[in-house]
């Protein structure tokens, strides 16, 4: 029999729970040297050019065309020119240029031309980086059309949970070349499963032996060259295979990006896999051959995202690693839980504490860390897929160099630019996002050469039909104002040239663009939908207590009932007119935030019917007075 129940298959169903079973699995995807892809796509070379993308002297992205020629991004464009042989294909980013808010391509032109004409001063201009997020929402378009159990790691990587899709291809879809119907095993298997009689932890049946015959998308990593498909795991994996193979050549045919892939149970061993093989590759690791995977491939601790860099080097330290294997060494030298890593790592801190060592790890949080380390050296450590929150803010920045910024009006021509950039990078999210997203409130940040950073905040405003770099241009050059009125007199005559500028924009207001009024209003526009009953129930706002007649919305007492009983009756009329003739600004109906959404002094709407029109028809006669007109405060 099996080793995986049918409670373990019908898990792979659910969207919050998949990756807990042990069928799970997921895929690694990235887009091989995207920016230079980009560029090569872009400006229509092929795959055999050697292609870099630079960044002033820098090279920020490497074709796998340009590295036979021992070139990364270590080098600077000149040091790359020479060990190719001037063989190289440079293409600079996009840039904006000092008081432009939009960025644009000067093909041709870089650090790398003798001729001085065809550079690009660093100093005049800020590299914009919104082609390459277009393109990554592409990308990730095509991703969403697949599944929506899809998390965006970066701006060229993807994890997805391939679970629910394996799932519904196993029990319903044609998965055998040759018709599923045909093959009796998996026919037996679909007709338990939709009658409905199974035991949940009852085991699997063996896989069927035409499911032995599936075809795996991409290299499986195979050390022993054993049967691939043996059990019910492998042929999730099989199935998974084929999806991301499939998601890839969509990738490739619509828009021209190669991709690599991984594909295993976990996110850490997935994305391992994706960097296995490159270019335009796809690794399999199956469940049974994960720890071969992680110690005959030269991996380490330090391997793993999130263990890269200081907090890997300090963990090794700390555990005593060999330089090679450390994952090997952590897996044999704690065989039997956690709990003696986590006692280990006590020891080992209190040691370094009592000791000139310095360490960064916290103690409190070793318990956590001895089982991450347990099980990810095991390939068996599991993450759900992150659904990250919509950012909380958002900055555009440009570190000045020489004259970049000598005075108030250089500085005014850099808040353009960022003004133009957090425009787009806006109407970027809502578009991934699908909803409508105002910030609030702009922070400007100016540092001086001598390291001095003076701060400077406001609300934004912005027109009512939707954001514009205008908008920001505007608070940003009233800060600007303030800062270099407040900062910049006469006995500041080191204020100038800034070493750095900055705006930030936080705060934001998020709204559902398929949402209608009626959802973003209801109490109010339901109002005339309500019985006689409920609309009597306006005087909740009044009260009588001790005998005394008295309104609590209005902080009124009142000495006789008549006199009440009328104030009662103009509430109900407030609210009647409101409903028929819309909010008036002396509504006591509005919460704060209506009051500030509707009826907002400082906003200026052009659409509207204007003050001076409403007055010359009422001049006119012939209009009908307001329900209001009838009754009594």
């Amino acid at each position: 029999m099996s080793q995986f129940t049918w409670k373990d298959l019908i898990q792979l169903n659910s969207n919050d729970k998949s990756y807990l079973s042990p069928l799970s699995c997921m895929a690694h995807v990235d887009v091989n040297a995207f920016f230079a892809q980009a560029e090569q796509i872009r400006c229509g070379y092929t795959r055999d050019d050697p292609v870099v993308c630079v960044q002033w002297n820098s090279i920020i992205a490497v074709s796998y065309a340009a590295r036979k020629y021992g070139i990364s991004r270590l080098d600077t464009i000149g040091s790359a020119m020479e060990k190719s042989g001037n063989k190289l294909i440079p293409i600079h980013t996009a840039v904006f240029k000092r008081g432009e808010d939009y960025w644009k391509y000067h093909d041709g032109c870089g650090s790398w031309n003798k001729d001085k004409t065809k550079r690009i001063p660093a100093n005049l201009y800020k590299v914009s980086l919104d082609p390459y997020r277009r393109e990554s929402r592409k990308i990730f378009r095509i991703f969403r059309k697949y599944s929506d159990r899809v998390e965006k790691a970066s701006v060229d990587e993807v994890f997805l949970d391939l679970g629910k899709l394996c799932f519904e291809r196993l029990l319903t879809e044609n998965i055998l070349s040759e018709g599923s119907d045909n093959f009796k095993g998996l026919k037996i298997l679909r007709e338990v499963f939709q009658q409905g009689e199974y035991n949940l932890e009852s085991t699997l049946p063996l896989v069927p032996e035409e499911l032995k015959l599936l075809n795996f998308v991409g290299d499986v990593y195979n050390p022993e060259n054993t049967p691939l498909i043996e059990d019910w795991d492998d042929v999730i994996f099989a199935i998974g295979s084929q999806i991301i193979g499939e998601i890839r050549k969509d990738i490739e045919d619509s828009l021209g990006f190669t991709t690599s892939a991984g594909i295993a149970r976990t996110k850490y061993v997935t994305k391992l896999g994706s960097n296995f093989k490159k270019p335009d590759a796809q690794t399999i690791i199956l469940n049974k051959f994960v720890q071969d995977f992680l110690d005959g491939e030269s991996f380490d601790i330090t391997s793993f995202w999130t263990f890269g860099g200081k907090i890997g080097n300090e963990i090794c330290t700390i555990l005593k690693t060999p330089e090679t294997h450390s994952i090997k060494f952590i897996r044999e030298n704690w065989p039997d839980g956690p709990q003696r890593l986590h006692n280990y790592l006590n020891e080992r801190i209190s040691e370094l504490s009592n000791s000139d060592e310095i360490h960064t790890l916290d103690s409190s949080k070793t318990e956590a860390l001895s089982r991450k380390l347990y099980d990810i050296s095991r390939g068996q450590f599991l993450l759900p897929l992150n659904k990250k929150p919509i950012v909380k803010s958002m900055m555009s920045n440009k570190n000045m160099r020489k004259d970049s910024c000598c005075n108030i009006i250089h500085a005014i021509s850099w808040i353009e630019v960022f003004s133009g950039e957090l425009t787009a990078r806006i109407k970027e999210l809502e578009q991934e996002y699908s909803k409508l997203i105002v910030p609030k409130t702009v922070v400007l940040l100016a540092t001086t050469l001598k390291k001095k950073v003076y701060r400077k905040s406001g609300h934004f405003v912005h027109s009512h039909n939707g954001i514009t770099s205008k908008d920001f241009i505007q608070v940003g050059t009233k800060l600007m104002q303030d800062i270099d009125n407040e900062y910049c007199g006469s006995s500041n005559s080191s204020f100038y040239p800034l070493l750095n500028l900055s705006m930030t924009i936080s705060n934001f207001e998020i709204f559902d663009t398929n949402k209608t009024i009626v959802d973003m209003f209801g109490n109010h526009a339901r109002i005339l939908t309500k019985t006689n009953n409920s609309i009597q129930e306006v005087n909740e706002d009044t009260q009588i207590e001790s005998n005394v007649l008295f309104c609590k919305s209005c902080n009124l007492n009142f000495e006789t009932n008549k006199g009440f009983q009328e104030h009662k009756d103009f509430h109900v009329a407030q609210k009647l007119s409101d409903a028929m003739n819309g909010i008036s600004e002396n509504s006591k109906n509005l919460t704060v935030g209506e009051r500030r959404l509707l009826l907002n002094k400082k906003r200026k709407y052009p659409d509207r019917i204007s003050p001076k029109f409403n007055k010359k028809s009422k001049e006119k006669g012939g209009s009908t007075p307001g329900i209001l007109s009838f009754f009594k405060k």
